[in-house]
């Protein structure tokens, strides 16, 4: 079953995409709470389809694991890793070395504290103590956040009948 082309339309840009508005109602089948979830890490290059296949035994489970964590985008908000990184680091900075050298941000060593480059260079020139951070830079922050997105949960497998026929009413 191709889920997602039942779902409604609009014109967006001269063409027809899928009304993804629609998913604020799915994601209602999700919020209640009523499902047991289990948490799932991403290897490798594994894809939503992947996931899908590996979990619930079919590829077509692959918009459930999209649900489940709120990603819209499985372009953008799905983990990238090898080349298409790479790819991604030198289109938004120019080069990996640029992004290795371009700070996002500091970060305190034994507490939670974020604070902006300018931010601590400020505190540099009042002679205040900025031993104690470490500077992130673009190329550790994305690094971070990939692999922050490859901890993903998925609905168990037991409720597969109750969120297909729920998503059948929604839509």
């Amino acid at each position: 079953m191709s889920y997602f082309t039942k779902l409604p339309k609009i014109t967006f840009l001269d063409q027809t995409i899928v009304n993804l508005a629609t998913v604020t109602k799915l994601h209602k089948l999700v919020d209640d709470k009523v499902f047991n979830f289990y948490n799932y890490h991403i290897e490798g290059d594994e894809r939503p389809d992947h996931v899908a296949f590996n979990y619930y035994d079919s590829s077509r489970y692959a918009w459930l694991v999209l649900l489940a964590n709120n990603i819209l985008d499985p372009y953008w908000g799905w983990p990238i890793s090898g080349k298409e990184y790479y790819d991604f680091l030198r289109k938004k900075y120019g080069s990996v070395a640029t992004a290795t050298a371009t700070i996002i941000h500091c970060e305190h060593n034994s507490k939670d504290i974020t604070v902006s480059a300018d931010s601590l260079a400020d505190n540099m020139t009042g002679n205040g103590d900025t031993s104690s951070y470490s500077a992130v830079n673009a190329n550790q922050y994305w690094t971070d956040i990939m692999q922050n997105r490859r901890h993903i949960k998925l609905i168990g497998k037991e409720h597969l009948g109750r969120v297909e026929s729920q998503f059948r009413r929604q839509v």
